[in-house]
């Protein structure tokens, strides 16, 4: 039985709007030299037009970052014409302003901005403001969807929320380096990262309307940025350089294309010009030296002497790298060591690997300490105040009254299922998400007769008595656990070709069939040997291999050889463990398939690279071994083009493996936000049953369709729960593992719940969010579908451990982020430095779709992603 808790969340409740509260939306435009484009009303979009008194902000394309329309917008307000604009406008830093009086210039009017306290600028900027004729926003229709009086989100609805973020974030976003949804300051903490980079902690804020109210959703959250200072000692901070020679580099190095990746477009300031800022654009070595044309008919001159004849400064450094800007076909060369990185710059591509760790220990806060940062920001007193809400002038005017005090949750913890092991009744209880494999048998263990391994260690003295160590280890421990294991293996010392050493060393493992299994010996940092092998074995051969990193292995225990035989003894077609529970055995009493899909994008930064979709489907009695399938489409869409074909795929290969097709489906979708629900329902959920019907014709087949659930399952967002004491907290004070949420901060719009399935280990525990879509199968039994999505969570083959989101989920973003062993190497798939600096703007998807390779035929009814 499930026992009741109730905890504090994240989240303050809005007591009051100002009744009768109204904002008029404006239309604008930004421009440089006065070349205005006047918006007609004809361009307001539709869902605005029926309802807003709009004035857009349209900036012209000379303008393309929303930091310095923000900036532009600011001065107008505060400079030019501080008077005109009291009550302060809110700018959304694209093209929407919004006021709370009707602005006294009638329907549009154009402003000059000079952004220079030094007298007139070269460069004028213009801001035109145009009101458009239609009706006023308020909120009364967002109280009446809030209190059930509307059953849908209107334009105008979505329109009044979308104005009260922009309330609330307003006030920090102007100060502070931000996402919109998040800003982030130093005074709340930071760390150096290394590699030129820092952490910085800040707040996450987000109005959610639940039932009957509107919640703030406030959280701690980090960011990475620049580090500011001279450009010299960040760029000797990226090459973990510590001398400045370092940076006497050709152009053919590999660091100068280091350099010329991090640094393109961050903003620098120079210490021999005051006050100005230019965006990188490249960098020239031997910069001192570099020869130009000072005058259009004099000589020639070199950067060095012109900076000692015209500033009389003498370079310390004339080898290095510069900066070099181009202008109506003309480089002007700025020396590095007068460059200084400026501050508040936010890094938004891929955190590099070795900074995660870094980041992972900054960022994680216990549940205590993470509730009372988030107090501190709120309270108004302090240096961390940043969130005070009470001062900020966009909250007062709106008459936002916002509670200090936490919101309560009723919620409960759900009863853990047993797992099996071996082929007794016996079962393993987990305590706080986690059980022992001490002295048991895997459910259905796999045996291995060939094998190889394959040594890539970088310390060649120890490489062979670290490896037959663990080796012996890894035998004695699989033998433990049930699987049948020759002693006798192939030793093979890696060379620079590792698919011909793989496969010397698969033949002389077994010289008619492939071999089970080849073992491979990874240095610790061997991105491209593990690529190789994996395209090796999942790709060309089909030969299962299993990687281990040279220092985990040096100093492996029982634990470490348990966690690879589980990955093994999954890639061979074994079961480790089944949960047990009476959801999953009433389940069974007819075929099922459950399915995971999810969506895989390229790196940030990454401009012209495809995303990756992927459905994995159990075909076995216990939900417990599943196949994958992938498909190739245009970058970062969320909806799956495909996702029709490839549930019609899976249906048809689980009925001729079982002959007979499932009666019921169970997707979990994974990666699909708030905002895409709605397309995900109309799209995707019709794509399924127009394939099913397809298939039913096609093969004749005179039985009812499949009945199909549909559950949004959603890591990305900042709800956390608080248990009110340590009694009711786990040993990490996190809440206990099965406690499930489903009313006080769900979505009006649909069914919800949020589960804490796992754990904690490390910092505060994030639940996931399950969104019910359709249910066919349950009647939308919110129990039922609790129940069946904690069960599976204790069935991730890799762990012994219940796991954040269903198993099905997990395996599903496993294949997509593999992507790139499945793509010709050639292609430079997930290569953010090479692609984002290709230049192109066009995207091919069948070059992608001809370089992609899927899994060789003998992986099939294997988990090879394991």
């Amino acid at each position: 039985m499930s026992t009741r808790l109730t905890v504090h969340t994240n989240a303050f409740k809005i007591e009051r709007i100002t009744e009768n509260k109204k904002y008029y939306q404006y239309d604008g435009i930004v421009s440089i030299d006065y070349h205005l484009v006047i918006h007609t009303q004809g361009t307001c979009p539709v869902a605005l037009r029926a309802y807003a008194s709009l004035q857009f902000v349209t900036f012209e394309s000379e303008v393309k970052q929303a930091g310095r329309r923000i900036e532009i917008f600011e001065r107008l307000q505060n400079h030019t014409e501080p008077t005109l604009f009291t009550p302060k406008v809110i700018y959304d830093g694209d093209a929407i302003a919004y006021s709370s009086v009707m602005l006294a210039f009638g329907q549009s009017h154009t402003f000059e901005v000079n952004m220079s306290d030094r007298g007139p600028s070269k460069r004028r900027l213009a801001v035109t403001l145009k009101r458009v004729d239609a009706s006023t926003i308020d909120f009364n229709e967002l109280r009446q969807f809030l209190d059930g009086r509307l059953k849908q989100q209107t334009p105008k609805v979505i329109v009044a929320i979308n104005l009260l973020q922009l309330i609330v974030r307003q006030g920090p976003n102007l100060k502070y380096p931000n996402n919109i949804r998040s800003f982030f300051t130093k005074d709340a903490g930071k760390v150096a990262l290394g590699g030129g980079l820092e952490a910085w902690k800040g707040f996450y804020q987000s109005v959610r309307p639940t039932h009957n109210q509107l919640l703030i959703n406030v959280d701690v959250t980090c960011g990475v940025l620049y580090q500011e200072g001279r450009l010299i000692d960040v760029a000797l901070a990226l090459l973990g350089q510590s001398h400045v020679r370092a940076l006497r580099l050709s152009e053919s190095s590999p660091d100068f294309r280091k350099l010329k990746s991090f640094f393109k477009g961050v903003f620098i300031g120079f210490s021999h010009l005051k006050g100005r800022k230019k965006k990188i654009q490249q960098f020239i070595p031997d910069a001192g030296h570099y020869q130009f044309q000072k005058a259009s008919d004099g000589p020639q001159i070199s950067v060095q002497e012109y900076y000692r004849e015209t500033y009389n400064i003498h370079l310390q450094y004339p080898d290095i790298v510069g900066v070099g800007f181009t202008s109506k076909g003309q480089v002007t060369v700025i020396p590095a060591e007068l460059c200084i990185v400026l501050p508040n710059q936010r890094y938004v591509r891929k955190v590099p690997q070795e900074c995660t760790k870094k980041m992972v220990e900054f960022s994680s806060e216990k549940p205590q300490v993470r509730m009372e940062a988030i107090l501190r920001g709120l309270s108004g007193s302090g240096p961390n105040t940043v969130l005070d809400y009470k001062s900020s002038p966009y909250v007062q005017e709106a008459g936002l009254q916002i509670s200090a005090t936490p919101s309560m949750i009723d919620g409960q913890v759900l009863k853990t299922p047993g797992m099996a092991y071996g082929q007794s009744n016996n079962l393993v209880f987990p305590r706080n998400g986690g059980w022992n494999v001490l002295n048991q048998k895997f459910h259905q263990p796999r045996g291995i007769n060939a094998w190889a391994v394959v040594d890539y260690s970088l310390n060649k003295a120890r490489a062979r008595s670290n490896t037959e160590r663990f080796v012996k280890m890894l035998v004695d421990c699989c033998g433990q656990l049930g699987m049948s294991i020759s002693l006798t293996q192939v030793y093979k010392v890696g060379s620079q070709n590792v698919a011909q050493d793989l496969l010397n060393a698969g033949k002389e493992a077994s010289q008619q069939n492939p071999p089970d299994l080849i073992l491979v010996v990874l240095p610790s940092s061997a991105a491209e040997i593990r690529l190789a092998v994996k395209q090796f074995g999942d790709v060309h051969t089909g030969i299962s291999t299993q990687c281990v990193r040279e220092d985990k292995i040096a100093r492996a225990n029982n634990q470490y050889c348990n966690n690879v035989a589980m990955k093994i003894n999954a890639k061979l077609g074994g079961v480790n463990t089944v949960p047990r529970s009476s959801v999953l055995d009433k389940l069974k009493e007819s075929p099922f398939m459950i399915m995971g899909v999810d969506v895989g994008h390229p790196a940030p930064g990454a401009v012209d690279q495809p995303s990756v979709a992927s459905l994995v489907f159990s075909f076995d009695v216990d939900a417990a071994r599943y196949e994958a399938l992938t498909c190739i489409q245009r970058p970062r869409l969320e909806i799956i083009e495909d996702l029709g074909s490839m549930v019609k795929n899976a249906v048809s290969l689980f009925g001729n493996r079982n002959k007979t097709p499932p009666q019921r489906l169970i997707l979990f979708r994974d990666g699909l936000s708030e905002g895409e629900y709605a397309q995900a329902a109309t799209k995707e959920i019709q794509a399924i049953k127009d394939a099913l019907d397809a298939l039913w014709k096609e093969r004749n087949v005179n039985r009812p369709k499949p009945l199909l659930t549909y559950i949004v399952v959603g890591k990305k967002h900042h709800v956390r729960f608080f248990p009110k004491s340590q009694s009711e907290a786990d040993k990490s004070g996190n809440c206990p593992a099965g406690f499930v949420a489903d009313k006080g901060i769900g979505n009006p719009m649909a069914q919800d719940f949020y589960l804490q399935s796992h754990g904690g280990l490390l910092g505060t525990s994030r639940p996931s969010h399950y969104i019910i879509l359709e249910d066919e199968n349950f009647g939308r039994r919110l129990d039922i579908l609790q129940n069946l999505s904690f069960c599976l969570c204790h069935s991730y083959a890799r762990a012994t451990r219940s796991v954040s989101i269903p198993a099905p989920v997990y395996y599903a973003d496993i294949v997509c982020a593999r992507a790139n062993f499945h793509f010709d190497p050639r292609l430079h798939y997930d290569d953010s430095a090479m692609s984002s600096v290709s230049g192109g703007h066009s995207f091919e998807i069948q070059k992608w779709q001809n370089g992609y390779k899927g899994k060789h035929p003998s992986l099939a009814w294997k988990m090879h992603f394991m």
